[in-house]
C-alpha cells in the first residue's frame, strides 16, 4: 500500500499541468483573438501545428522514457530537466502586446512557437510523471486512489490560477471594466504559473526519487526493428484501442464545450472577471467531492461502468444553460443571480468531468499490465503519452475548432453582436454535448474490468 505521504509528493507534481492546461484550455485562444487581435483562423492554425508536433513527441516520449536506464531510473532524468522550457515559453506565450505593433505574421509565429515549447517540455514531464505512477502500484483500487490523489492536485491547482486571474490579475480597471480584456494582466498570471509550475516540477521529482529501485527495468536490447514490434503490440492492444478512441472523442468535446467558456461568460451573459470567480467555488468543491467518491464508486461497479456514467452526466448536463435561457428561465444577464443559476448545473458538469478523468488516468495501469502479459515489456511510457496527447487534444482541437468558429462568424477582437454570441452559445450548448454520445459508445465496448484485472496479475506472477 501506497503511504499518504508519497502520494502527496508524487501528486505535487500534476499541479504544472493542472495551471498550463487551464490556461490553454481558457486564456490561450480568448488572449490573441480577442486582446492582441490575431485573426482567430491563425490562432487555430498555430495550435493545429502545435498538435500535429505532440503527436510525434508524444509516444517519441513514452518510448525513450521506457528504455532509458539509468541510476537515477527511467522517469525521473526526464522529469528533472523539463522545468526550463516549461518555465520559458510559457511566460514567452502571454509577452506580446497589442502596442508591440507586431504583423498577423510574426503574432502566428510567436504563438506557434512558445505554445509548442511549453508543450514539448511539459511532455519531458507528464509521459514518464504518469508512467512512474502506474508502475508504483499494481493493484487495481490502489491505481484508482493515487490517480485520484494526482486529478485532484492538478484540478485545484488549475482552479486556484484562474481564481487567481479573476480576482487578482483581471479586476475592472477604469479603462477595462471587463478585465479580462486588459492585455497588461496576462504577463504577471504567466509569471505567476510559471513560478509554481517550476516548484512542484522540481519538488516531485526530488521527494519521489527514492522509490526508483522498486521500480522494473528495461532488459534486452534496443534496436529499432524490436521498438516497432513493441509498440505495435502495445498499440494494437483491443483495451487500449478502445480507450484511445473513447478518450479522444471526449476530449475533442469536453475542449469544444471549455474553449468557448470565457467568450460565452464574456460576450453572452455579460459577465464581469470577478463575477466569472464565483464559480471557481463550485470548481474547488467539485474536485474534493470527485476525490472522495471517485475509490469507492469504482471499487463497486468498476472503472469502465463509473467513466460511462459519468460522461453521460456530463452530457446531460452541459445543455441545461442554454435550454433554460430558451425557456426564459434565466435571470438578468450580468446579474449575480445569473451567476448562482449557472452554478446549478456546473456542479454536476465539473464533479463527473473531474472524476472521470480520475479514473480514466488509473485504467491505462490495467492496460500496461495486459500489453506486459503479451510483450514481456512494461511500456507505460507510450500508453502514457497516448494519455498526454489526448489531454492536449483536450485543449487544442477545443481552441481549434472555437478558433474556427469564431472565424466563420466574423468575431474579431472587436465585441460580437447578440447573434454572433449566441451562435457560440448553441454550438456549446447543443453540439457539444451531442459530441459526447460518440465517446460513451467507445467506452461502452471496453471490457478490462477488475475481474479479467486479476487475471492477468495472476498470470504475470506464475510468468515471473
Amino acid at each position: 500500500m501506497l503511504t499518504n505521504t508519497f502520494k502527496a509528493n508524487y501528486s505535487v507534481g500534476a499541479i504544472a499541468n493542472g495551471i498550463k492546461t487551464d490556461t490553454f484550455t481558457f486564456f490561450l485562444l480568448f488572449f490573441y483573438s480577442r486582446v492582441i487581435g490575431l485573426d482567430p483562423l491563425l490562432a487555430s492554425l498555430a495550435i493545429g501545428l502545435a498538435l500535429i508536433i505532440d503527436s510525434f513527441t508524444d509516444p517519441l516520449m513514452g518510448t525513450i522514457s521506457d528504455r532509458t536506464n539509468s541510476k537515477y531510473g527511467r522517469r525521473h532524468p526526464f522529469m528533472f530537466v523539463s522545468f526550463l522550457p516549461i518555465a520559458i515559453f510559457y511566460i514567452l506565450l502571454f509577452t506580446p502586446k497589442p502596442d508591440w505593433d507586431l504583423s498577423q505574421t510574426q503574432l502566428f509565429w510567436w504563438m506557434f512557437i512558445s505554445a509548442s515549447m511549453t508543450r514539448i517540455g511539459m511532455t519531458l514531464f507528464e509521459v514518464p510523471h504518469r508512467s512512474f505512477g502506474a508502475e508504483i502500484t499494481k493493484d487495481y483500487i490502489e491505481r484508482t486512489k493515487l490517480f485520484s490523489w494526482r486529478e485532484m492536485f492538478a484540478w485545484t491547482a488549475g482552479i486556484s490560477n484562474a481564481f487567481l486571474a479573476y480576482n487578482v490579475f483581471f479586476k475592472s480597471t477604469p479603462k477595462y471594466s471587463y478585465g479580462q480584456l486588459n492585455p497588461d494582466a496576462y504577463f504577471p498570471l504567466a509569471l505567476t504559473g510559471a513560478s509554481v509550475m517550476v516548484l512542484s516540477v522540481l519538488y516531485s521529482t526530488i521527494s519521489t526519487r527514492k522509490e526508483i529501485h522498486n521500480l522494473s527495468k528495461w532488459s534486452g536490447s534496443i534496436s529499432l526493428s524490436q521498438i516497432f514490434t513493441e509498440l505495435k503490440i502495445a498499440i494494437s492492444n483491443k483495451s487500449f484501442i478502445l480507450f484511445f478512441l473513447g478518450s479522444l472523442t471526449l476530449s475533442i468535446s469536453w475542449g469544444l464545450l471549455n474553449s468557448l467558456t470565457l467568450f460565452i461568460n464574456t460576450d453572452f451573459w455579460g459577465l464581469k472577471g470577478s463575477q466569472i470567480g464565483i464559480f471557481l467555488y463550485i470548481y474547488f468543491g467539485a474536485a474534493f467531492l470527485a476525490f472522495y467518491i471517485t475509490p469507492k464508486l469504482v471499487s463497486k461497479i468498476g472503472k469502465r461502468n463509473f467513466v460511462l456514467f459519468c460522461v453521460f452526466g456530463v452530457a446531460i448536463a452541459s445543455p441545461v444553460a442554454f435550454i433554460s435561457y430558451n425557456l426564459g428561465l434565466t435571470p438578468e444577464k450580468g446579474t449575480t443571480s445569473l451567476v448562482l443559476f449557472l452554478c446549478f448545473p456546473l456542479v454536476f458538469i465539473s464533479t463527473f468531468s473531474i472524476a472521470g478523468n480520475m479514473t480514466r488516468d488509473a485504467m491505462i495501469g490495467d492496460i500496461a499490465d495486459e500489453v506486459d502479459l503479451q510483450s514481456g515489456k512494461r511500456q507505460e511510457g507510450v500508453l502514457y503519452s497516448a494519455v498526454s496527447f489526448v489531454q492536449k487534444v483536450n485543449t487544442a482541437f477545443g481552441a481549434i475548432t472555437g478558433g474556427l468558429t469564431l472565424w466563420v462568424l466574423n468575431i474579431t477582437k472587436e465585441t460580437p453582436t447578440y447573434d454572433q454570441a449566441y451562435s457560440l452559445f448553441f454550438v456549446q450548448g447543443v453540439i457539444g454535448p451531442i459530441l459526447l454520445i460518440i465517446p460513451i459508445i467507445f467506452f461502452y465496448f471496453y471490457s478490462l474490468d477488475i475481474n479479467k484485472h486479476k487475471e492477468i496479475l495472476r498470470a504475470l506472477k506464475e510468468r515471473d
